[in-house]
């Protein structure tokens, strides 16, 4: 799934196991300072990416041949690399468009032979060619950074192409769907005008999700996330999906631009529908948050203490254990620091730590007690019912994926 992108942009991060791979691809095909004509390594790994077996590399030659540098780039390759030049596979066809890009003089000339893969002779797809320019542009940058002798301008020339490419929008184009599945979309959703994707978009939709699979869409805010769930929930309209949100506002709006086969909840209605009505059935349930102020009226006198400053204490220890995806509280869970009654930010010893925990566990037990409080002073709270939907270990059955909205926004327990 896009490799050499993923790679290209870790590379950029300086990811240890990023700079390993281009490594030792670098060492595979004599990248090197010391080798001369290292450049023909980064033309040999070029023409060694891994083509689909229904592209036709003569096609693809043919399309290559209305470039004027195609000849050049040709006579290149059958001088320096006779052995590439002479195999029946696509090896050659990639190397001369290599060369082509390494011969391009800037932007408009590599989108030139863009525009001429683009036919529909090649068979080409929108993503073999960005993998084709990503490798180079990896590459590139790696020669750049061993102090190999190449102009930077290459590289640019690429990146700015790329960029160009990857925020043009397209028409969405499905792969392998027929009359009845595009019949079947617009029963879903009827009416809704058709929206245009990006390339980055469109390889989304092009990817069926599997069983035990995760895809993470990583993207600014506005630019799309949600309205490429919806294209992809319309596409694959004999799957069933769960789409969940952290507030109700969303996914309420979820519903009106869903289609019929997605379900949008929130993770608290999902959570309030398996536990949170029990406590509210016992009239056990507290919609908000137990104040600092509720808490110390549950907690004992200890001598020096302020029994609102171990309220609050105790109160961010039991939020901590909330949010995270641990199964019981400890020491970890209380802060490390609190503000005495003077104002003054104190650290919490190690003993205040154990005493705390030993607090939050009480109110914890005493809130997942549905009966035996008749003066119900330890309420459920919304994310205490949360919390113990996460550690039953929920089956969410009926549905073939989850859409996670704002994933990143996703807590340990969540």
């Amino acid at each position: 799934f896009i490799p050499w992108k993923k790679l290209y942009h870790r590379y950029l991060k300086e990811e240890a196991t990023a700079l390993r791979s281009v490594e030792q691809v670098m060492q595979d095909f004599a990248i090197t300072k010391e080798q001369e004509g290292c450049v023909f390594g980064l033309i040999r790994c070029v023409a060694a990416i891994p083509t689909r077996r229904k592209v036709d590399p003569g096609a693809v030659l043919q399309c290559l041949k209305s470039h004027h540098l195609f000849s050049k780039a040709e006579a290149c390759v059958g001088n320096k690399l006779p052995h590439v030049q002479s195999r029946a596979g696509p090896e050659s066809a990639w190397a001369i468009l290599a060369v082509m890009v390494l011969f391009s003089d800037g932007v408009s000339d590599i989108q030139k032979l863009i525009r001429c893969l683009q036919r529909p002779c090649s068979a080409l797809s929108v993503v073999d060619v960005t993998e084709t320019l990503y490798c180079m542009a990896t590459l590139l940058c790696a020669m750049r950074n061993k102090s190999i002798v190449i102009t930077n301008r290459i590289h640019y020339n690429i990146f700015y192409c790329l960029y160009l490419m990857e925020n043009a929008s397209v028409t969405m184009q499905t792969m392998e769907e027929d009359a009845e599945a595009s019949c079947s979309r617009r029963d879903l959703r009827p009416g809704q005008p058709e929206i245009k994707l990006t390339h980055e978009q469109q390889r989304i939709l092009n990817h069926r999700i599997e069983p035990g699979q995760i895809v993470k869409i990583m993207a600014f805010a506005g630019s799309g996330k949600t309205s490429t769930l919806v294209k992809y929930a319309e596409k694959f309209a004999d799957l069933r999906f769960l789409y969940v949100a952290f507030n109700k506002a969303v996914a309420e709006r979820g519903k009106s631009v869903f289609p019929r086969n997605v379900t949008c909840r929130t993770f608290h209605s999902l959570a309030y529908g398996s536990v949170g009505k029990h406590y509210k059935e016992k009239g056990k349930l507290n919609f908000s948050k137990m104040s600092v102020y509720s808490i110390s009226f549950l907690l004992r006198n200890r001598e020096g203490q302020s029994l609102f400053v171990r309220g609050k204490t105790v109160s961010q220890t039991l939020e901590s254990f909330f949010a995270s995806s641990d199964g019981e509280i400890c020491e970890e869970h209380v802060p490390h620091w609190f503000r005495n009654t003077h104002g003054q930010t104190q650290p919490v010893s190690r003993a205040e730590k154990e005493i705390s925990v030993k607090e939050a566990k009480e109110i914890w037990h005493n809130m997942k007690q549905l009966d035996g409080d008749a003066e119900k002073k330890y309420k459920m709270t919304c994310d205490g019912y949360l919390k113990l939907w996460q550690l039953s270990k929920p089956q969410l059955s009926g549905y073939d994926a989850i859409f996670v909205d704002e994933a990143q926004d996703c807590t340990p327990g969540e």
